[in-house]
Protein backbone atom coordinates (compact mmCIF):
# COMPACT_ATOMS: atom_id res chain seq x y z
CA UNK A 1 0.00 0.00 0.00
CA UNK A 2 1.61 3.59 -0.92
CA UNK A 3 2.19 5.44 1.78
CA UNK A 4 1.01 9.70 1.37
CA UNK A 5 3.30 12.15 2.71
CA UNK A 6 1.74 13.91 5.88
CA UNK A 7 3.20 16.84 7.25
CA UNK A 8 3.57 16.57 10.88
CA UNK A 9 1.12 18.97 12.77
CA UNK A 10 2.65 19.75 16.22
CA UNK A 11 0.55 21.16 19.27
CA UNK A 12 3.23 23.83 20.59
CA UNK A 13 2.68 23.54 23.88
CA UNK A 14 6.07 23.93 25.48
CA UNK A 15 7.96 25.44 22.36
CA UNK A 16 11.63 25.82 22.46
CA UNK A 17 12.85 28.70 20.02
CA UNK A 18 16.01 27.40 17.99
CA UNK A 19 18.48 30.04 16.29
CA UNK A 20 17.77 31.48 13.42
CA UNK A 21 19.05 30.23 9.85
CA UNK A 22 21.64 32.77 9.93
CA UNK A 23 23.10 31.89 13.02
CA UNK A 24 24.05 28.41 12.58
CA UNK A 25 26.98 26.92 10.77
CA UNK A 26 24.84 26.80 7.42
CA UNK A 27 25.88 27.61 4.02
CA UNK A 28 23.99 30.69 3.23
CA UNK A 29 24.92 31.06 -0.10
CA UNK A 30 23.06 28.14 -1.30
CA UNK A 31 20.60 28.58 1.06
CA UNK A 32 16.95 28.74 -0.43
CA UNK A 33 15.33 29.50 3.33
CA UNK A 34 14.83 32.87 4.51
CA UNK A 35 17.28 34.49 7.19
CA UNK A 36 13.88 35.24 9.53
CA UNK A 37 12.93 31.12 9.51
CA UNK A 38 12.34 30.20 13.39
CA UNK A 39 12.56 26.71 14.41
CA UNK A 40 10.63 25.25 17.26
CA UNK A 41 10.03 22.55 19.18
CA UNK A 42 7.37 21.10 22.07
CA UNK A 43 10.45 19.11 23.28
CA UNK A 44 13.78 20.49 25.29
CA UNK A 45 15.99 17.39 23.21
CA UNK A 46 15.77 16.97 19.99
CA UNK A 47 17.78 15.16 17.34
CA UNK A 48 20.65 16.65 16.20
CA UNK A 49 20.38 16.50 12.42
CA UNK A 50 23.94 17.18 10.76
CA UNK A 51 24.42 17.84 6.62
CA UNK A 52 28.04 16.85 6.62
CA UNK A 53 29.83 18.20 3.41
CA UNK A 54 33.44 16.88 2.56
CA UNK A 55 35.74 19.93 1.62
CA UNK A 56 35.69 18.78 -2.20
CA UNK A 57 32.55 18.40 -2.58
CA UNK A 58 29.22 20.95 -2.05
CA UNK A 59 25.79 20.84 -1.09
CA UNK A 60 23.39 18.97 -3.07
CA UNK A 61 20.48 20.99 -5.13
CA UNK A 62 17.51 21.88 -2.80
CA UNK A 63 18.73 19.66 0.08
CA UNK A 64 16.81 21.39 2.81
CA UNK A 65 13.60 21.19 0.94
CA UNK A 66 14.46 17.39 0.20
CA UNK A 67 15.60 16.20 3.61
CA UNK A 68 13.32 18.21 5.67
CA UNK A 69 9.95 16.81 3.48
CA UNK A 70 11.29 13.35 4.18
CA UNK A 71 12.42 13.40 8.22
CA UNK A 72 8.85 15.06 8.73
CA UNK A 73 7.47 12.30 7.02
CA UNK A 74 9.63 9.91 9.03
CA UNK A 75 8.85 12.36 12.32
CA UNK A 76 5.14 10.99 11.56
CA UNK A 77 5.63 7.72 10.69
CA UNK A 78 7.14 6.81 13.63
CA UNK A 79 4.48 8.90 15.74
CA UNK A 80 1.89 6.49 13.90
CA UNK A 81 3.59 3.18 14.75
CA UNK A 82 4.16 4.44 18.30
CA UNK A 83 0.48 5.05 18.35
CA UNK A 84 -0.45 1.29 16.88
CA UNK A 85 1.73 0.02 19.53
CA UNK A 86 0.13 1.72 22.57
CA UNK A 87 2.04 4.97 22.94
CA UNK A 88 -0.15 7.84 21.56
CA UNK A 89 1.47 11.40 20.92
CA UNK A 90 5.64 9.90 21.10
CA UNK A 91 8.18 10.65 18.53
CA UNK A 92 11.46 11.95 18.42
CA UNK A 93 11.94 15.84 18.94
CA UNK A 94 12.95 17.71 16.04
CA UNK A 95 13.45 21.23 15.61
CA UNK A 96 11.21 22.77 12.46
CA UNK A 97 9.51 25.57 10.85
CA UNK A 98 5.83 24.04 9.95
CA UNK A 99 5.37 27.08 8.34
CA UNK A 100 7.52 26.33 5.18
CA UNK A 101 7.96 22.77 6.30
CA UNK A 102 11.54 22.67 6.94
CA UNK A 103 13.35 21.34 9.91
CA UNK A 104 16.27 22.25 11.45
CA UNK A 105 19.15 20.75 9.59
CA UNK A 106 23.02 22.05 10.70
CA UNK A 107 25.39 22.22 7.62
CA UNK A 108 28.96 21.73 8.50
CA UNK A 109 31.74 22.14 6.14
CA UNK A 110 34.38 19.12 6.66
CA UNK A 111 38.06 19.98 6.59
CA UNK A 112 39.12 17.11 4.78
CA UNK A 113 38.02 15.33 0.87
CA UNK A 114 36.01 12.70 0.60
CA UNK A 115 38.76 9.96 0.93
CA UNK A 116 38.81 11.39 4.85
CA UNK A 117 35.63 10.32 5.37
CA UNK A 118 35.38 6.86 3.60
CA UNK A 119 32.63 4.39 4.54
CA UNK A 120 35.24 2.32 6.08
CA UNK A 121 36.98 4.18 9.49
CA UNK A 122 35.59 7.39 7.77
CA UNK A 123 32.90 7.96 10.87
CA UNK A 124 35.33 9.00 13.18
CA UNK A 125 36.82 11.99 11.64
CA UNK A 126 33.10 13.21 11.20
CA UNK A 127 32.45 12.25 14.53
CA UNK A 128 35.47 14.57 15.66
CA UNK A 129 34.51 17.52 13.71
CA UNK A 130 31.20 17.30 14.76
CA UNK A 131 32.11 17.52 18.32
CA UNK A 132 34.19 20.32 17.90
CA UNK A 133 31.29 22.19 16.63
CA UNK A 134 29.28 21.57 19.40
CA UNK A 135 32.05 22.52 22.00
CA UNK A 136 32.14 25.76 19.98
CA UNK A 137 28.67 26.14 20.05
CA UNK A 138 27.19 24.08 22.77
CA UNK A 139 23.33 25.33 23.13
CA UNK A 140 23.47 23.43 19.38
CA UNK A 141 23.27 19.88 20.95
CA UNK A 142 20.07 19.41 22.34
CA UNK A 143 20.39 15.16 22.88
CA UNK A 144 22.57 12.23 22.50
CA UNK A 145 21.23 11.14 19.66
CA UNK A 146 22.83 12.67 16.20
CA UNK A 147 21.99 11.72 12.67
CA UNK A 148 24.41 12.75 10.21
CA UNK A 149 23.37 13.18 6.94
CA UNK A 150 26.75 13.15 3.93
CA UNK A 151 26.04 14.27 0.36
CA UNK A 152 26.79 11.30 -2.47
CA UNK A 153 30.49 11.58 -3.31
CA UNK A 154 29.41 9.14 -7.03
CA UNK A 155 27.83 7.78 -8.49
CA UNK A 156 28.22 4.01 -10.18
CA UNK A 157 27.96 3.31 -13.96
CA UNK A 158 23.86 2.07 -12.99
CA UNK A 159 23.24 5.28 -11.82
CA UNK A 160 23.42 3.90 -8.00
CA UNK A 161 24.67 6.70 -5.57
CA UNK A 162 27.27 5.52 -3.32
CA UNK A 163 29.53 7.78 -0.33
CA UNK A 164 30.73 7.94 2.83
CA UNK A 165 29.75 6.29 6.27
CA UNK A 166 25.99 4.87 6.10
CA UNK A 167 25.38 2.74 9.55
CA UNK A 168 24.63 3.54 13.33
CA UNK A 169 27.62 3.85 16.06
CA UNK A 170 25.63 4.13 19.03
CA UNK A 171 23.64 7.29 19.58
CA UNK A 172 24.89 8.53 16.48
CA UNK A 173 23.88 7.27 12.97
CA UNK A 174 25.02 8.25 9.07
CA UNK A 175 22.96 8.08 5.89
CA UNK A 176 23.48 9.11 2.40
CA UNK A 177 21.98 12.09 0.42
CA UNK A 178 21.68 12.30 -3.68
CA UNK A 179 19.31 14.34 -6.08
CA UNK A 180 16.53 11.64 -5.82
CA UNK A 181 16.30 11.41 -2.18
CA UNK A 182 13.02 13.39 -2.70
CA UNK A 183 9.81 12.70 -1.20
CA UNK A 184 8.09 12.95 -4.85
CA UNK A 185 9.85 9.36 -5.17
CA UNK A 186 8.37 7.92 -2.23
CA UNK A 187 5.92 4.92 -3.20
CA UNK A 188 7.39 4.63 -7.12
CA UNK A 189 8.11 1.47 -8.14
CA UNK A 190 9.86 2.13 -10.62
CA UNK A 191 13.97 2.48 -11.24
CA UNK A 192 14.10 5.81 -9.12
CA UNK A 193 11.75 4.46 -6.86
CA UNK A 194 13.14 1.34 -6.15
CA UNK A 195 16.03 2.94 -5.63
CA UNK A 196 14.78 6.04 -3.61
CA UNK A 197 13.22 3.11 -1.40
CA UNK A 198 16.98 2.13 -0.63
CA UNK A 199 18.36 4.81 0.22
CA UNK A 200 15.59 6.42 2.33
CA UNK A 201 14.80 3.13 3.56
CA UNK A 202 18.29 2.79 4.68
CA UNK A 203 18.62 6.32 6.31
CA UNK A 204 15.29 5.43 8.29
CA UNK A 205 16.68 1.74 9.33
CA UNK A 206 20.12 3.31 10.42
CA UNK A 207 18.31 6.41 12.38
CA UNK A 208 16.31 3.61 14.58
CA UNK A 209 20.08 2.19 15.48
CA UNK A 210 20.61 5.55 16.18
CA UNK A 211 17.80 5.59 18.50
CA UNK A 212 18.97 2.51 20.27
CA UNK A 213 17.19 -0.54 18.34
CA UNK A 214 19.01 -3.64 16.68
CA UNK A 215 17.78 -5.16 14.60
CA UNK A 216 14.79 -7.30 14.42
CA UNK A 217 12.45 -9.35 12.45
CA UNK A 218 8.54 -9.73 11.91
CA UNK A 219 6.70 -12.44 13.01
CA UNK A 220 5.66 -15.30 10.89
CA UNK A 221 1.67 -13.81 11.61
CA UNK A 222 2.76 -10.28 10.66
CA UNK A 223 3.89 -10.60 7.30
CA UNK A 224 0.50 -10.81 5.67
CA UNK A 225 -0.92 -8.19 8.21
CA UNK A 226 2.15 -5.71 8.76
CA UNK A 227 4.69 -6.71 6.05
CA UNK A 228 7.92 -5.65 6.80
CA UNK A 229 9.75 -5.14 9.97
CA UNK A 230 11.53 -1.78 9.20
CA UNK A 231 14.87 -2.75 11.68
CA UNK A 232 15.04 -5.98 9.36
CA UNK A 233 15.06 -5.14 5.54
CA UNK A 234 12.60 -2.05 5.77
CA UNK A 235 15.27 -0.26 4.06
CA UNK A 236 14.13 -2.22 0.49
CA UNK A 237 10.25 -1.71 1.52
CA UNK A 238 9.98 1.71 3.61
CA UNK A 239 7.52 3.63 1.21
CA UNK A 240 6.25 0.98 -1.40
CA UNK A 241 4.78 -1.60 0.88
CA UNK A 242 3.58 -2.39 4.65
CA UNK A 243 6.48 -1.51 6.74
CA UNK A 244 6.40 -1.21 10.68
CA UNK A 245 8.06 -1.13 13.76
CA UNK A 246 7.47 -4.09 15.96
CA UNK A 247 6.35 -4.03 19.55
CA UNK A 248 10.36 -4.56 21.00
CA UNK A 249 11.27 -1.64 19.05
CA UNK A 250 8.39 0.93 20.26
CA UNK A 251 8.82 -0.61 23.65
CA UNK A 252 12.47 0.76 23.54
CA UNK A 253 11.88 3.95 21.88
CA UNK A 254 9.11 4.60 24.30
CA UNK A 255 11.62 5.42 27.14
CA UNK A 256 14.13 7.08 24.61
CA UNK A 257 15.33 10.84 25.37
CA UNK A 258 14.02 12.42 22.63
CA UNK A 259 10.83 10.63 22.62
CA UNK A 260 10.05 12.31 25.74
CA UNK A 261 9.52 15.60 26.87
CA UNK A 262 10.52 15.87 30.80
CA UNK A 263 13.91 16.58 32.07
CA UNK A 264 14.86 13.77 33.90
CA UNK A 265 18.45 12.32 33.50
CA UNK A 266 18.41 9.47 30.49
CA UNK A 267 20.92 6.64 29.85
CA UNK A 268 22.72 6.29 33.26
CA UNK A 269 24.04 3.11 34.71
CA UNK A 270 21.76 0.46 36.06
CA UNK A 271 22.01 -1.77 38.38
CA UNK A 272 19.52 -4.81 37.50
CA UNK A 273 19.79 -8.49 36.70
CA UNK A 274 17.28 -11.36 36.19
CA UNK A 275 17.04 -13.78 39.21
CA UNK A 276 14.99 -16.52 38.63
CA UNK A 277 13.73 -17.53 35.14
CA UNK A 278 11.03 -20.61 34.19
CA UNK A 279 10.95 -21.38 30.88
CA UNK A 280 8.69 -24.20 29.15
CA UNK A 281 7.08 -25.31 26.44
CA UNK A 282 3.50 -25.14 26.28
CA UNK A 283 1.86 -28.43 24.05
CA UNK A 284 -1.62 -26.97 24.85
CA UNK A 285 -0.77 -23.57 23.78
CA UNK A 286 2.43 -24.15 20.97
CA UNK A 287 4.13 -21.61 22.62
CA UNK A 288 7.13 -21.04 25.02
CA UNK A 289 5.87 -19.77 28.02
CA UNK A 290 8.88 -17.45 29.80
CA UNK A 291 8.23 -15.88 33.89
CA UNK A 292 10.52 -15.30 36.49
CA UNK A 293 11.76 -12.31 38.36
CA UNK A 294 14.35 -9.53 38.33
CA UNK A 295 15.74 -6.94 40.67
CA UNK A 296 16.91 -3.60 39.68
CA UNK A 297 17.83 -0.15 40.86
CA UNK A 298 15.73 1.82 38.32
CA UNK A 299 12.12 1.37 37.14
CA UNK A 300 11.50 -1.57 34.32
CA UNK A 301 8.85 -0.17 32.26
CA UNK A 302 8.45 -3.26 30.05
CA UNK A 303 10.61 -6.65 28.89
CA UNK A 304 11.68 -7.56 25.22
CA UNK A 305 12.70 -10.76 24.13
CA UNK A 306 14.86 -10.98 20.96
CA UNK A 307 15.26 -14.62 20.07
CA UNK A 308 18.06 -14.46 17.66
CA UNK A 309 18.58 -17.85 15.14
CA UNK A 310 22.08 -19.21 14.56
CA UNK A 311 20.85 -20.00 10.72
CA UNK A 312 23.70 -21.74 8.79
CA UNK A 313 26.02 -20.81 11.62
CA UNK A 314 25.81 -17.36 11.03
CA UNK A 315 26.82 -16.78 14.63
CA UNK A 316 24.45 -14.23 16.47
CA UNK A 317 25.05 -10.77 17.60
CA UNK A 318 25.27 -6.94 15.75
CA UNK A 319 24.67 -7.43 12.00
CA UNK A 320 23.84 -11.05 12.22
CA UNK A 321 20.60 -10.94 14.43
CA UNK A 322 18.50 -9.48 11.40
CA UNK A 323 16.57 -12.87 11.71
CA UNK A 324 15.63 -11.93 15.53
CA UNK A 325 12.04 -12.51 16.28
CA UNK A 326 10.90 -10.42 18.99
CA UNK A 327 8.13 -10.23 21.39
CA UNK A 328 7.23 -7.31 24.46
CA UNK A 329 5.55 -7.45 27.66
CA UNK A 330 4.70 -5.31 30.51
CA UNK A 331 6.54 -5.74 33.92
CA UNK A 332 4.22 -6.94 36.43
CA UNK A 333 4.36 -5.14 39.45
CA UNK A 334 8.11 -3.87 40.60
CA UNK A 335 10.69 -7.16 40.04
CA UNK A 336 8.15 -9.82 37.18
CA UNK A 337 7.83 -10.40 34.05
CA UNK A 338 5.76 -13.37 31.76
CA UNK A 339 5.66 -13.81 28.10
CA UNK A 340 3.73 -16.84 25.69
CA UNK A 341 5.66 -16.83 22.55
CA UNK A 342 3.78 -18.73 19.90
CA UNK A 343 6.07 -20.77 18.21
CA UNK A 344 4.13 -20.61 14.75
CA UNK A 345 5.38 -17.33 14.34
CA UNK A 346 9.00 -18.75 14.46
CA UNK A 347 10.39 -19.06 11.16
CA UNK A 348 13.48 -21.62 11.79
CA UNK A 349 12.76 -24.39 14.04
CA UNK A 350 15.02 -27.25 12.19
CA UNK A 351 17.42 -27.20 14.59
CA UNK A 352 19.49 -24.44 14.82
CA UNK A 353 20.89 -23.13 18.24
CA UNK A 354 19.09 -20.18 19.33
CA UNK A 355 20.05 -17.38 21.55
CA UNK A 356 17.48 -15.58 24.08
CA UNK A 357 18.49 -12.06 24.64
CA UNK A 358 15.50 -10.87 27.50
CA UNK A 359 16.42 -7.22 28.34
CA UNK A 360 14.82 -4.91 30.65
CA UNK A 361 14.21 -1.86 29.40
CA UNK A 362 14.44 1.00 31.90
CA UNK A 363 12.52 4.55 32.48
CA UNK A 364 15.90 6.10 32.11
CA UNK A 365 16.37 4.62 28.67
CA UNK A 366 18.55 2.12 29.59
CA UNK A 367 18.59 -1.59 28.23
CA UNK A 368 19.78 -4.10 30.40
CA UNK A 369 20.25 -7.51 28.81
CA UNK A 370 20.38 -11.23 29.80
CA UNK A 371 21.27 -13.89 27.80
CA UNK A 372 20.07 -17.24 27.23
CA UNK A 373 20.59 -20.63 24.77
CA UNK A 374 18.23 -22.75 23.31
CA UNK A 375 17.03 -24.57 20.18
CA UNK A 376 14.35 -26.76 17.90
CA UNK A 377 14.82 -30.16 17.85
CA UNK A 378 11.94 -31.91 15.77
CA UNK A 379 10.39 -28.60 15.20
CA UNK A 380 9.65 -27.86 19.29
CA UNK A 381 11.64 -25.77 21.39
CA UNK A 382 14.21 -27.36 23.93
CA UNK A 383 14.72 -25.14 27.19
CA UNK A 384 16.69 -26.09 29.79
CA UNK A 385 18.03 -22.78 31.07
CA UNK A 386 15.60 -22.32 34.16
CA UNK A 387 16.83 -21.58 37.06
CA UNK A 388 17.60 -24.10 39.51
CA UNK A 389 17.63 -23.99 43.40
CA UNK A 390 20.93 -23.86 44.44
CA UNK A 391 22.24 -24.71 47.72
CA UNK A 392 23.47 -22.61 50.44
CA UNK A 393 26.89 -21.20 50.36
CA UNK A 394 27.22 -20.70 53.93
CA UNK A 395 31.06 -22.35 54.86
CA UNK A 396 32.19 -22.53 51.72
CA UNK A 397 36.13 -21.77 51.21
CA UNK A 398 38.73 -21.46 48.52
CA UNK A 399 40.56 -24.06 48.87
CA UNK A 400 42.80 -23.66 45.80
CA UNK A 401 43.49 -21.34 42.82
CA UNK A 402 46.23 -21.21 40.41
CA UNK A 403 46.33 -17.50 40.47
CA UNK A 404 44.12 -14.20 40.89
CA UNK A 405 44.16 -10.38 41.01
CA UNK A 406 44.08 -9.14 44.19
CA UNK A 407 40.96 -6.51 43.51
CA UNK A 408 38.95 -9.93 41.84
CA UNK A 409 40.36 -12.53 44.39
CA UNK A 410 39.01 -16.42 43.93
CA UNK A 411 36.80 -15.97 47.12
CA UNK A 412 34.48 -13.56 44.88
CA UNK A 413 33.18 -16.22 42.83
CA UNK A 414 31.42 -17.76 45.99
CA UNK A 415 30.00 -14.38 47.63
CA UNK A 416 26.44 -14.82 46.38
CA UNK A 417 27.16 -10.88 44.91
CA UNK A 418 26.89 -11.10 41.10
CA UNK A 419 28.61 -7.86 40.23
CA UNK A 420 31.43 -9.28 41.54
CA UNK A 421 33.80 -12.25 40.34
CA UNK A 422 37.58 -13.48 39.58
CA UNK A 423 40.20 -12.77 37.28
CA UNK A 424 43.70 -14.63 36.80
CA UNK A 425 46.41 -12.43 37.24
CA UNK A 426 47.14 -9.79 34.98
CA UNK A 427 48.67 -6.89 36.92
CA UNK A 428 52.04 -8.74 37.81
CA UNK A 429 54.60 -10.40 36.30
CA UNK A 430 54.22 -13.00 35.58
CA UNK A 431 51.06 -13.12 34.03
CA UNK A 432 49.27 -15.87 34.57
CA UNK A 433 48.27 -18.15 31.01
CA UNK A 434 46.03 -20.95 30.86
CA UNK A 435 44.88 -23.35 32.09
CA UNK A 436 43.05 -21.59 34.87
CA UNK A 437 41.73 -23.23 37.90
CA UNK A 438 39.84 -22.87 41.23
CA UNK A 439 38.92 -25.35 43.78
CA UNK A 440 35.65 -24.78 46.29
CA UNK A 441 35.22 -27.13 49.45
CA UNK A 442 31.83 -27.01 50.01
CA UNK A 443 32.07 -28.12 54.13
CA UNK A 444 31.14 -31.48 54.10
CA UNK A 445 29.95 -34.39 51.34
CA UNK A 446 27.03 -33.51 49.81
CA UNK A 447 24.85 -35.65 46.65
CA UNK A 448 24.11 -33.19 43.81
CA UNK A 449 23.21 -32.66 40.85
CA UNK A 450 24.76 -30.29 38.64
CA UNK A 451 26.70 -26.92 38.99
CA UNK A 452 25.73 -23.46 38.02
CA UNK A 453 28.04 -20.29 36.45
CA UNK A 454 27.96 -16.69 35.64
CA UNK A 455 30.82 -16.49 33.47
CA UNK A 456 32.23 -13.49 32.34
CA UNK A 457 31.29 -10.31 30.21
CA UNK A 458 34.79 -10.18 28.83
CA UNK A 459 37.72 -12.73 29.43
CA UNK A 460 35.01 -15.78 29.54
CA UNK A 461 36.14 -18.55 29.62
CA UNK A 462 35.19 -21.35 27.19
CA UNK A 463 36.19 -25.00 27.11
CA UNK A 464 36.10 -26.38 30.84
CA UNK A 465 36.31 -29.49 33.02
CA UNK A 466 34.37 -30.04 36.00
CA UNK A 467 36.24 -32.07 38.72
CA UNK A 468 35.05 -33.22 42.39
CA UNK A 469 36.64 -35.20 45.32
CA UNK A 470 36.00 -36.35 48.48
CA UNK A 471 39.38 -35.94 49.87
CA UNK A 472 40.70 -32.29 48.05
CA UNK A 473 43.50 -34.70 47.15
CA UNK A 474 42.17 -37.06 44.46
CA UNK A 475 39.26 -35.80 41.60
CA UNK A 476 37.37 -37.53 39.23
CA UNK A 477 36.30 -35.56 35.95
CA UNK A 478 32.65 -35.10 36.17
CA UNK A 479 31.69 -33.38 33.44
CA UNK A 480 33.65 -31.37 30.42
CA UNK A 481 31.69 -28.50 28.73
CA UNK A 482 31.73 -25.55 26.45
CA UNK A 483 30.52 -22.12 28.53
CA UNK A 484 28.60 -20.24 26.05
CA UNK A 485 29.65 -16.53 26.72
CA UNK A 486 26.01 -15.37 27.73
CA UNK A 487 24.91 -12.53 30.64
CA UNK A 488 22.94 -14.69 32.59
CA UNK A 489 23.90 -17.64 34.87
CA UNK A 490 23.81 -20.67 33.34
CA UNK A 491 22.91 -24.47 35.04
CA UNK A 492 24.67 -27.77 33.79
CA UNK A 493 23.79 -31.20 34.51
CA UNK A 494 26.37 -33.94 35.73
CA UNK A 495 25.63 -37.02 33.87
CA UNK A 496 23.88 -38.27 36.83
CA UNK A 497 23.61 -37.47 40.91
CA UNK A 498 27.36 -37.30 42.52
CA UNK A 499 28.78 -37.09 46.31
CA UNK A 500 31.65 -35.23 47.07
CA UNK A 501 33.32 -32.39 49.40
CA UNK A 502 35.23 -30.48 46.85
CA UNK A 503 34.68 -29.40 43.43
CA UNK A 504 37.34 -27.81 40.88
CA UNK A 505 36.10 -25.95 38.25
CA UNK A 506 39.76 -26.16 35.23
CA UNK A 507 39.57 -23.45 32.58
CA UNK A 508 41.16 -24.48 29.40
CA UNK A 509 40.48 -21.67 27.15
CA UNK A 510 38.50 -18.47 26.53
CA UNK A 511 36.36 -17.25 24.00
CA UNK A 512 38.52 -14.04 22.75
CA UNK A 513 41.74 -16.46 22.65
CA UNK A 514 43.43 -14.42 25.08
CA UNK A 515 45.30 -15.93 28.20
CA UNK A 516 43.18 -13.86 30.74
CA UNK A 517 40.02 -15.76 32.10
CA UNK A 518 37.19 -14.09 34.40
CA UNK A 519 34.25 -15.86 35.75
CA UNK A 520 31.97 -14.06 38.64
CA UNK A 521 29.66 -16.98 40.05
CA UNK A 522 29.34 -20.29 40.84
CA UNK A 523 26.98 -22.83 42.23
CA UNK A 524 25.65 -26.29 43.07
CA UNK A 525 22.41 -27.74 42.71
CA UNK A 526 20.06 -30.51 43.46
CA UNK A 527 17.05 -31.31 41.72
Amino acid sequence: MRTKFLALCLVLATSIVACKKSEVATDTSTSELPVDTVYTSPQSRNLNLIYFVPNDLDTLPAYERRLSELMLWTQNYMKEEMLRNGYPNKTFGMFADLAINRVKIITIRGTKPKSGYAYSGGAGNVQAEINAYFTANPTEKTSEHTLVILPRYEFKPDGTPSGGPFYGLGKWCFALDYEGMDIKNLGKSDIEGNRFSVWFGGLVHELGHGLNLPHNCQKVSENSTLGMALMWAGNGTLGKSKTFLTAADCAILNVNQIFNSDSKAYYGAVNARVTKIHADYSASKAAIVLSGRFTSNTKVNSVVYYNDPNVNNEGVGVNKDYNAVTWESKAIGTDSFYVEMPIADFKYKDGSPYELRLKLVHENGTVSENSYAYQFVNALPVLDFSTKAEISKAGWTIAAFSSQESAAAATRVIDNDLSTGWHSQWSVAPVASYPHFITVDIGAQKILDGFTILNGDRRAVKNVDILTSIDGINFSLATNLQIPKLGSIQAFAFQGPLTFRYFKILAKSSWDGEQFAQFAEIGLYKN
